[in-house]
């Protein structure tokens, strides 16, 4: 997206011209037009605005608007539209990502960002700008441009001027392997791209044969060991993985790579070929304002976050599509032929939060994941919604003894689990998924969940799954304030929520201490929320179309 534009308390990008534009909406904000680009099997908007913007969605053409859903960020459903002939309309109270549903249409999301503060000067005594004379880097996109990055990085890194910068203009840039040594900042201005050459040779093969059978790089990544690297700014990294997924080579566009103080804020991911942004045995990393597009079919192990054996990280303002998982924390599997091996000593995951997401995947929205190597320990998912997945939240052991700990969802909005995802020898598609399975390298057990203040909006997907196996028990989970679709108070049993004890066919077996409140806590950070039952109220119709959010 090319050089932004402010007016009053909006910022506008402009969209480079590889990226198709709608062609069934028009989108302002604020009175000002935004562009919409088409993607996969949806379209995107992205802008920055302070707080109380209006947001306007026309729908071009001649289609009946008969049923409107939204969904956002945070926890809150007052994402209520107002419906006038074939233009929705809401403001903007705090920046947040939507989902906006119209049936019998793709669906369109809408970013929007804070207002970008932090801007740096584009040139001065410790900015590396890879337009300048010195590294003249190509920025039409027709030739492979790394040297010139590689370059202003070297320069950066060696110099002696407080907090260097490399600078990226608006602009398309075919680059292989970056490397940030410590206390360097990459600043991609609005419409800055740097995409994916499409060659293999161009870049580190780093791992050799996944799941998929493919190899793969970490195209963009810190050095080893490095402290104090930023990477920021509203540009866009685009690894462009349909386009070449014959070559089977699958880039993951950011890892954060046995690193500490990293900070990722504001920029879009787009089509990773394997996760879009890996944080790797690391610690204090602040991630936000991020967004991952990636295609929701078609790329087969496309995940958009995943925390590996990291601590102190905090994953805020963020939406993530993928077919893979979405938010996810995980430790390593024992080493096999068909899994890679991070670099550097096995560590435990520890103090992980993700809060004010929005996921929307074909497997797990929110997931403390398979690997379990080592343990897992203080993971909470706060404040985020599910707009479509085929289990909103869960636990999912598979390799390894390591155990699952203090794990907490709180403040979680599910509107939907139609898709299903393995588990075991069959399928599963819930809400709510908390197992162990014996992937024949060891078992661990789960304990202590902390499940509170869940809207399951959708009836899509069976009851919760709740299992250990022999020597791995899930213990110590509760369960409080659970709303189910329908509903008129929170669950007060766990026959409420669907899980027989009884039952020889139930869905929890090897689980101990499952406890359920209804009470309906309602946090401070979300005092306008109220409960399910009345959350589900129509838009504000000004026309002769019924909208029903």
């Amino acid at each position: 997206m090319a050089a932004s534009s402010l007016a009053a308390n909006v910022q506008l990008y402009e969209p480079q011209a590889i990226y198709k534009r709608s062609e069934g909406f028009r989108l302002k904000a604020g009175g000002r037009n935004v562009a919409i680009l088409a993607h996969d099997k949806y379209d995107f908007a992205h802008l920055s605005a302070e707080s109380g913007v209006e947001i306007a969605v026309t729908v071009r053409g001649k289609v009946p608007i008969e049923k409107i859903s939204i969904v956002s960020s945070r926890f809150d459903y007052y994402n209520k539209p107002k419906l006038h002939k074939n233009t929705l309309t809401w403001d903007v109270l705090d920046h947040k990502y939507f989902i906006l549903k119209i049936e019998g249409l793709r669906e369109l999301v809408v970013a929007v960002d804070p207002l970008e503060t932090n801007i740096p000067d584009s040139t001065g005594p410790n900015v590396f700008n890879v337009m300048s004379r010195k590294y003249k880097a190509d920025r039409l996109g027709k030739r492979v441009t790394t040297h010139a990055f590689l370059a202003a990085i070297a320069d950066a890194s060696q110099s002696k001027r407080a907090d260097p910068i490399v600078y990226v203009p608006s602009g398309v840039y075919l680059v292989g392997n970056l490397v940030l040594p410590s206390k360097t900042s990459l600043y991609l201005a609005p419409g800055a791209v740097l995409r994916y050459t499409g060659n293999p040779k161009d870049y580190t093969t780093h791992w050799t044969k996944d799941g998929e059978g493919r190899a793969g790089t970490y195209w963009i990544s810190t050095a080893q060991n490095s402290t104090d690297d930023n990477i920021f700014g509203r540009g866009t990294i685009d690894a462009n993985a349909y386009e070449y997924q014959d070559a089977k080579f699958a880039p993951s566009n950011v890892v954060a790579m046995m690193t500490s103080n990293f900070t990722l804020d504001g920029l879009i991911l787009r089509e990773s070929g394997s996760t879009a942004l890996n944080v790797v045995r690391s610690s204090t990393v602040d991630i936000r304002n991020l967004k991952v597009f990636n295609r929701i079919d078609d790329v087969k192990d496309n995940g958009s976050v995943d925390v590996v054996e990291s601590q102190h990280v905090t994953v805020s303002d963020a939406i993530a599509i993928s077919l893979s998982d979405a938010f996810t924390t995980k430790s390593s599997k024992p080493p096999s032929k068909t899994v890679p091996a991070w670099p550097g000593a096995l560590q435990n995951s520890t103090d992980i939060t993700f809060q004010n997401c929005l996921a929307w995947t074909a497997n797990y929205g929110f997931k403390v994941g398979q690997g379990a190597v080592t343990n897992q320990n203080n993971i909470k998912f706060f404040g985020s919604t599910v707009y479509e997945a085929a289990v909103g939240m869960g636990i999912h052991k598979k390799w390894g003894s390591g155990s699952a700990t203090n794990v907490t969802f709180e403040n979680m909005i599910i509107k939907s689990t139609s898709f299903t995802t393995s588990y075991l020898s069959g399928m599963v598609g819930s809400w709510l998924a908390l197992f162990v399975e014996d992937g024949k390298a060891g078992v661990g057990p789960i304990n202590d969940v902390n499940i509170k203040n869940v809207m399951v909006m959708g009836n899509g997907g069976s009851a919760p799954l709740i299992r250990g196996v022999p020597g791995a028990n899930v213990s110590n989970v509760q369960f409080q304030g659970i709303w189910l679709p329908d509903a008129t108070q929170p669950a007060a049993s766990l026959e409420e929520l669907g899980l027989e004890l009884e039952d020889p066919d139930s869905l929890i077996k090897f689980a101990t201490n499952l406890t359920v409140v209804n009470a309906w806590d309602r946090p401070e950070a979300t005092a306008k929320a109220a409960p399910f039952p009345d959350a589900n109220e129509d838009a504000h119709d000004e026309s002769e179309s019924q909208a029903e959010p």
